[in-house]
């Protein structure tokens, strides 16, 4: 009596190789700015299994398709799998204008300020960690702080407080916002660390409750989680969301010497009798009917920063002087040390012929908003920066 065999083998013919079942992703579906997640296995419909087994002269052949099982398998592990990566973008401001109203009682000083997005931006990438004690920041430029200190770690730290949640980050920071601007680059990194950490926890705080919650580790932070352009007072920390007709198109350049202004020696010098008299509110009603111009583009702190850095009054008046109309205003932003010139994306030629600014950080950019229930995302034409490989990030 012949002993019954059986054998596996492949149709080659029809699929090359059955030792591996390839898969394919489908494209990332992401809500809430730019992100990544986990891909579902997707697998192929062709490949099978033939078995065929001999006993004497009689065969059986048994076609086996695992598709389906493995198909149903993968869709029960996506539905309880959360999201694991995140890519956001992380826009910086400028003030268009930037009133100082008088001194408080906290030592602080009550500020009115018109905020605007610009398309200037660092991108973060945020992974859940498997520690469930420490968070772990990395970044591409040196002298950025990694350790506590760091308002991403700090805002991490604080939704964990104020949820209860256990989630620890991988954090990689790709820094392209200069540091000591002006421009809220650290305040834009804290809003958007916590917007990312509430979609990680099934958005368990509104909004509303984020961007309450950032006035406790920092000024500027809650503006960040307005439309994108706010009439700011307080602090900073009193947001109202306004709607003013600035073409979002208006092109401007940024020009950053490598000094850095310090905010408090810059509040230091201040002096509340010697800042501009104009009401903020008319300062919005002009920029409403008339749009942005040199006379309502004021900034209470211009003078006690010029004072910090002479150099920086001198750039700023070398830029009008050199513009011949070129731009429809030139202004400090926040405390320094930016200057913007609104109009036109492209810096005066002096820039680029004197030694004296080969280090500058530059870059064009333009005004952004955001959508309802979404973060930031980055334009698809976001301009360029062209600062020096000499001009630190610090």
């Amino acid at each position: 009596m012949a002993m019954a065999s059986s054998q596996f083998f492949c149709d080659h013919q029809l699929h090359p190789s059955c030792n591996s079942i390839r898969r394919t992703t489908l494209p990332s579906f992401r809500p809430h700015g730019s992100s990544s997640f986990r891909p579902k296995p997707q697998f192929q419909r062709t490949p099978f299994l033939r078995v065929r087994a001999s006993a004497g002269r009689k065969q059986v052949e048994i076609v086996y398709n695992p598709d389906e099982r493995i198909n149903n398998l993968a869709d029960e592990v996506d539905k309880n799998t959360g999201l694991s990566r995140l890519t956001l973008f992380s826009p910086c401001k400028i003030n268009v204008f930037l009133r100082i109203t008088g001194k408080r009682a906290d030592g602080f000083h009550d500020l009115a300020s018109l905020f605007h997005v610009i398309s200037l931006g660092d991108i973060i990438k945020f992974s859940l960690s498997p520690s469930k004690t420490k968070d772990r920041l990395s970044t591409n430029v040196p002298g950025v702080p990694l350790d506590e200190s760091n308002l991403i770690i700090k805002a991490l730290n604080l939704y964990r407080k104020k949820t209860g949640t256990d989630n620890y980050f991988w954090v990689h920071l790709d820094k392209k916002v200069p540091t000591g601007a002006g421009l809220g680059g650290g305040s834009s990194n804290a809003a958007t660390a916590l917007w990312a950490a509430n979609q990680f926890s099934g958005c368990l705080a509104t909004e509303k409750e984020l961007q309450q919650w950032s006035s406790e580790i920092g000024s500027d932070i809650p503006f960040f989680f307005s439309n994108g352009a706010a009439f700011c007072t307080g602090r900073g920390e009193v947001v109202e969301d306004i709607s003013l007709p600035i073409p979002l198109d208006i092109p401007m350049v940024l020009v950053k010497p490598p000094q850095a202004c310090s905010t408090a020696e810059v509040y230091k010098r201040l002096r509340l009798d010697q800042t501009s008299k104009v009401d903020p509110i008319t300062l919005l009603e002009k920029i409403s009917k008339n749009g942005i111009s040199q006379d309502v583009c004021i900034n209470d702190l211009e003078p006690p920063a010029f004072e910090v850095l002479p150099s920086l009054k001198r750039l700023k008046q070398r830029i009008i002087a050199a513009s011949r109309g070129q731009y429809d205003a030139v202004f400090m932003s926040g405390s320094g040390s930016t200057i913007v010139g609104i109009g036109s994306p492209d810096p005066p030629q002096f820039i680029y012929d004197d030694d004296e600014y080969q280090d500058v950080f530059l870059s064009e950019a333009s005004f952004i908003t955001r959508a309802a229930n979404q973060w930031y995302t980055q334009p698809a034409s976001t301009g360029a920066c062209y600062n020096s490989p000499n001009q630190s990030m610090e």
